[in-house]
């Protein structure tokens, strides 16, 4: 189990600062971390089989205390001291190797300088040397790091045995001293006696680029003092006993660990079944009574139980006490998880819950829910714990608080996405009245005072609020600033979204909206605009912000801010729309006042003409006259539907509520000579009511059933007039059997003035299909024909539901 290493003093070179050169090198991959099983000694040995392995682990050892301004020794004994000074350069770290050896901060010795510079080993030499080394650095230096290669072992006498006192020693003198030691092994080199004796002196090993915590250390005390044989045998069997209890603990944790995976990842449970089976879990868990989820207020000092499992006279939902009173105040002062043991802790005697609930022990953690209330996520019971909260079930407790954190940020997420379908929807809020419910959705989103909308304009660094909501002495409708001293500048200048939680840190320091708006924290979007204005959609407050604003957060404000540019853009259109269309109908009213005065002049002079002179008229001159007053009777038609056309949104009637029944009766009371005349066979389902233009919609209906009668063909016309319900609109179809229309040519029947056929053939102005589709488009729906040649013609439209 990793554990925190222990350090005598802040101010001492220990074990911790020797492997944070190995968890920074890249050339070293393995595990790294502080871990003990007893007390701190700054001593490691590294077991290598090759030179690659060897420097891996001692080259950035030794740069990396150089960089710390410590005396760094290297003992070269298996490799020359050429090579490792050329493996000291050819490494990665900014160290000036040359600089080191002349200051004096890198001396290489060989083994005859140090180990048996006497001419052979004495450990108490070689420990008084390292002493002697380690004072004179401390004067100068951080500190010494020494590393040794232990190959000169292996000449004519060797000490073995002198070699384990030595490395036994070391470990009583480097904990209080400024100094780390890595001895050096080639495992090749050495028998397996000897190792396994150097692996018991030497507290951490690093073998395969992995630092490891060594179980079958034995302290010095133990090694080397009479009782050896029976101290072996107790740490040879406490070794198997924490080993096997350490596989069945970490059994039980990967059994707990699936349970709780099986009940979170239920796709067919609603949150709260899932919860109330995780508050079993762990109260079985952390042999506990109750487990709970709390809403905290530090501002209200109020902890209210929102769920609660569990049997207790007073512990339930809806409980409301003081949040000061509890334990869960303790976890909103820190980020890991809070154990309390009332029986083993007197200054917890007196809160509420051990005196009047009778609560004796507790595990609970802060969970901070973005967009919501934060909440605590705890288990407690009425009686104590015989031992501490462990750190496996402090993880186990985190890891349920992280899903029961997730949970609760999603379900705020879907329900505030789901209030802004609402508001977006609602066909009965205008644009406004939208935008102020929005404005209010992402003050509670995100926990801001003011949501606002400006007009911006980057040239002329101008900022003028149109929408506020909520109280602000300068953040007024119309309240105007230089965009360069908002915050909204950086949606011009930087990303679309920008937020400001720091303002001095963003160089904000001296700004207006700092300065004399007081605001603090910013989110804003900016929003582009054709044709218009740009504007910035935000939310600000006064206060400051523990936190940045999450990928989530940003999100949505994005997904508001897109629905107003949308909106903006459709208000755009509807009054570029409104514009074209008053022109047209201008313009339609010259057609019919201008254009038909001259028109109407022409055909009274053309009648004129063939009343004073027409019997002087040959027979050529008499149907030249025809043509000339036919063309003038057709271009009137022409330019009466062109004005009925251009006046189908500004001069029809309001809607009102009507049977479609009785609109196709008056148009077939219209037709009726042209039925009888042609023989025509029709069918008229039950139609439904609808809201619309009683006028206009018997227009439809009469060019469509004329169009009908028509287009026939040489039999008698065949027509069905029928409806169809789908969804919130109905569909009416005009059906008959008459000559059909060429898929190719079916989108053109709705263009004005153009015509499929030649006017020897069928008469007509071309126009009132096109009327019946701008017709149909203004009461919101949308109309089509389906045909085949010699196969008759479908023409379908589509017509809202009446609420």
């Amino acid at each position: 189990m990793s554990q925190q290493l222990h350090t005598t003093s802040d101010d001492v070179l220990g074990l911790e600062t020797g492997l944070e050169a190995l968890d920074a090198s890249s050339t070293f991959p393995g595990p790294v971390e502080s871990v003990a099983g007893h007390e701190s000694y700054d001593h490691l040995a590294l077991i290598y089989e090759s030179r690659a392995e060897q420097f891996a682990t001692v080259i950035p050892y030794i740069t990396h205390g150089l960089e710390r301004g410590e005396r760094c020794v290297y003992i070269a004994d298996e490799n020359d001291t050429a090579a490792v000074l050329a493996a000291l350069r050819d490494s990665d770290a900014d160290v000036d190797v040359d600089a080191a050896l002349e200051s004096g901060a890198l001396t290489m010795y060989t083994a005859q300088d140090s180990y048996l510079r006497n001419g052979a080993f004495d450990p108490d030499e070689m420990i008084a040397f390292l002493s002697e080394t380690i004072e004179e650095a401390a004067a100068e230096y951080e500190g010494l790091r020494i590393t040794g290669e232990m190959t000169w072992v292996f000449g004519d006498d060797p000490p073995l045995e002198d070699l384990v006192e030595y490395e036994g020693k070391l470990n009583d003198l480097l904990p209080d001293a400024d100094g780390i030691a890595l001895c050096q092994y080639n495992r090749s080199r050495f028998s397996s006696d000897v190792l396994r004796d150097i692996i018991k002196t030497h507290p951490h090993l690093v073998y395969d680029n992995t630092v490891c915590q060594n179980f079958y250390y034995t302290p010095p005390e133990e090694f080397f003092g009479p009782d050896r044989p029976d101290r072996e045998i107790d740490r040879m069997m406490g070794t198997l006993l924490d080993r096997t209890e350490a596989r069945a603990e970490l059994r039980t944790q990967q059994q707990f660990l699936q349970r709780q995976n099986e009940i979170t990842g239920d796709p067919d449970r609603a949150f709260e079944s899932k919860l109330q089976d995780l508050f079993e879990l762990g109260c079985e868990r952390f042999d506990l009574e109750v487990g709970g989820i709390a809403r905290i207020d530090r501002d209200a000092d109020r902890a209210e139980i929102e769920i609660a499992s569990g049997d207790h006279v007073y512990f339930e939902s809806d409980l409301e006490v003081p949040l000061s009173e509890t334990f869960c105040a303790e976890t909103l002062e820190t980020d890991e998880t809070v154990a309390v043991s009332v029986a083993h802790d007197q200054s917890h005697r007196s809160s509420t819950l051990h005196r009047e609930f009778g609560l004796n022990a507790y595990l609970g953690a802060h969970v901070e829910v973005e967009g919501d209330d934060d909440r605590t996520f705890f288990f407690l019971s009425s009686e104590p714990r015989d031992e501490a909260f462990s750190d496996d079930e402090r993880t186990f407790h985190r890891l349920m608080g992280q899903w029961v954190k997730y949970e609760l940020e999603r379900e705020q997420r879907e329900r505030h996405q789901k209030t802004l379908y609402e508001i977006t929807a609602d066909p009965d809020r205008t644009f406004d009245e939208k935008v102020r419910a929005m404005f209010d959705l992402g003050r509670e989103r995100f926990d801001l005072e003011l949501g606002g909308l400006a007009r911006i304009d980057p040239a002329t660094d101008s900022f003028e609020v149109e929408a506020i909501a909520g109280d602000h002495d300068h953040l007024r409708p119309g309240a105007r600033a230089p965009l360069s001293e908002t915050y909204c500048r950086l949606t011009v200048d930087d990303e679309a979204t920008a937020d400001v939680v720091d303002p001095v840190d963003c160089g904000f320091g001296d700004s207006l909206a700092y300065e004399e708006f007081g605001v603090e924290t910013y989110l804003g979007s900016r929003i582009e605009l054709e044709n218009e204005s740009d504007r910035t959609f935000f939310f600000v407050s006064t206060d400051a912000r523990d936190r940045g604003f999450s990928a989530a957060e940003r999100t949505f404000h994005r997904l508001m801010s897109q629905w107003i540019e949308y909106e903006l853009e459709r208000k755009q259109r509807e009054t570029a729309l409104e514009e074209s269309n008053e022109r047209l109908e201008q313009f339609a009213y010259a057609a019919s006042h201008d254009l038909q005065e001259p028109l109407r002049m022409v055909t009274s002079y053309l009648q004129l003409l063939e009343n004073r002179y027409g019997d002087a008229f040959d027979e050529d001159g008499q149907e030249f006259l025809e043509f000339a007053v036919d063309g003038a009777d057709r271009m009137r038609e022409m330019i009466e539907g062109l004005l009925e056309y251009s006046r189908v949104e500004t001069r029809g009637d309001p809607f009102e509520s009507m049977a479609l029944d009785d609109i196709v009766d008056d148009a077939l009371e219209d037709l009726q000579f042209r039925i009888e005349e042609t023989d025509a066979e029709l069918t008229v389902e039950d139609l439904p009511r609808v809201e619309g233009d009683a006028s206009q919609l018997r227009q439809v209906f009469q060019n469509l059933l004329q169009n009908a009668l028509t287009y026939s063909g040489d039999e008698p016309p065949r027509i069905d007039v029928t409806a169809t319900r789908r969804g919130r609109e109905w569909v009416i179809a005009v059906a008959d059997d008459g000559i059909g229309i060429d898929p190719a040519d079916q989108d053109r029947v709705f263009t004005v003035f153009d015509r499929l056929h030649s006017r020897e053939e069928y008469d007509g102005t071309g126009i009132g299909l096109a009327l019946c589709q701008r017709i149909v488009e203004r009461h919101g729906g949308e109309i089509w024909v389906d045909s085949e040649p010699g196969e008759g013609s479908r023409f379908s439209f589509t017509l809202p539901v009446a609420e």
